[in-house]
């Protein structure tokens, strides 16, 4: 497959994913002008893709649009697979995903440190009033109910 029929393929996949996210078929979104812009963060993440619809398009398929979300005249859309949505499907991967550790807490009763049944990020640790154990650390899956978890094996 040459380089041109590459992009030709993904040009028509792109235009399928925008056009099941406006609720409009090939021949509708064929039928208007339109720019895809990113909406992100000051941090630069991007969190939603916006439809310009240029001036000319049908009343009919404006109507159509008319319910979907807005941010000032930009349609709201998710598309999962556009051309800049692998870098926040992999920013996406890495959220879902947190590794937890044993942590030391200082026992003023015995004055003793000791280790905690509970196991925490570096964050959760330091809310607790304790320190993680290096080298303890596991990693699990947030998106994955906690019994489910490799991270704590099976019951």
């Amino acid at each position: 497959m040459s380089s041109r029929q590459l992009k030709d393929e993904y040009d028509a996949e792109e235009a399928e994913a925008i056009a099941a996210a406006l609720d409009l078929t090939l021949d509708e979104l064929n039928q208007i002008e339109y720019t895809i812009n990113e909406i992100a963060n000051d941090d630069g993440l991007v969190y939603a893709y916006g439809v310009e619809i240029k001036e000319g398009a049908p009343q009919y398929i404006l109507d159509k649009l008319a319910p979907l979300p807005r941010r000032g005249n930009l349609v709201l859309i998710h598309v999962r697979g556009y051309a800049h949505d692998a870098d926040q499907e992999e920013i996406e991967i890495e959220m879902a995903r947190t590794t937890v550790y044993k942590v030391k807490l200082y026992n003023i009763a015995t004055d003793e440190v000791v280790i905690s049944r509970r196991m925490a990020t570096y964050d959760g640790a330091a809310k607790m009033g304790g320190w993680p154990v290096e080298g303890t650390g596991h990693i699990i899956d947030l998106a994955r109910p906690i019994r489910e978890s490799a991270a704590f094996g099976p019951d």
